[in-house]
C-alpha cells in the first residue's frame, strides 16, 4: 500500500511540474550614441530574452523607450518589426537652452507576434528628417521592458510515447512483483 501511495504522489507531482508557467520580466538596453542629421533611416536590433518564443510564450506587456536629444517638430518616425509605432516627441526636460531631452515610450506588445523563434531580436527603425543649419538628432539609447508568461513547448510525439511506455513498464513490473509475493 505504501508503494502505491508513493507512486501516486510521484505521478501527481510530475504532472504538476509539467504544467507550470511563470511570468517573467526582462529589460534590455541598447546604447546607440549617434548624432543624426539630414534625412535617412537608422536601424538597430534590440536584444530579446534567450528563452522567449511565440506561440508558446505570451506577451503581457512590452514597451520600448528611446532616449534622444535635439528632438524637434515631431518629424522622426519609429517602426518596430516594420510596423509604424509613432513619432519621437519633444521632451519635457532640457539639458540646456538649445537641446531638448526626450524619452519617447511606445507600447509595442502588438508588434511581437507569431512566429517568434528563440534568439530573434527586436527590429527597430527610425526614419529621421533633421534639415536646417543646426538641426541634428542625438540618439542616446533604447530600453526594452518586456513582461511575458513563459510556457513550455508541447512535448513531441516520440517523447510522449516514451513516457507512456515507461509508465506501462513500471506498472507491469510492479504488478508482477506483487503477484510473486502472493
Amino acid at each position: 500500500m505504501k508503494k502505491l501511495t508513493a507512486l501516486l504522489v510521484g505521478a501527481v507531482l510530475m504532472i504538476g511540474m509539467v504544467g507550470t508557467a511563470s511570468a517573467l520580466t526582462y529589460t534590455s538596453t541598447t546604447e546607440l550614441d549617434l548624432f543624426l542629421s539630414g534625412t535617412g533611416t537608422k536601424t538597430w536590433d534590440q536584444a530579446m530574452p534567450g528563452d522567449f518564443e511565440i506561440p508558446y510564450d505570451v506577451v503581457n506587456s512590452a514597451t520600448l523607450t528611446i532616449n534622444a536629444f535635439g528632438v524637434d517638430g515631431n518629424n522622426d518616425k519609429v517602426y518596430i518589426e516594420n510596423v509604424y509605432e509613432g513619432k519621437l516627441v519633444t521632451g519635457v526636460w532640457s539639458w540646456s537652452n538649445l537641446l531638448l531631452g526626450s524619452s519617447s515610450t511606445f507600447d509595442i506588445a502588438s508588434s511581437i507576434t507569431s512566429p517568434w523563434s528563440t534568439g530573434d531580436s527586436l527590429d527597430v527603425a527610425l526614419n529621421y528628417k533633421e534639415i536646417g543649419c543646426f538641426n541634428f538628432l542625438y540618439l542616446d539609447n533604447s530600453v526594452l521592458n518586456l513582461d511575458y508568461t513563459n510556457n513550455s513547448a508541447p512535448v513531441p510525439e516520440p517523447g510522449t510515447l516514451m513516457l507512456l511506455g515507461a509508465g506501462m513498464l513500471g506498472l507491469a513490473i510492479f504488478g508482477k512483483r506483487r503477484m510473486n509475493k502472493a
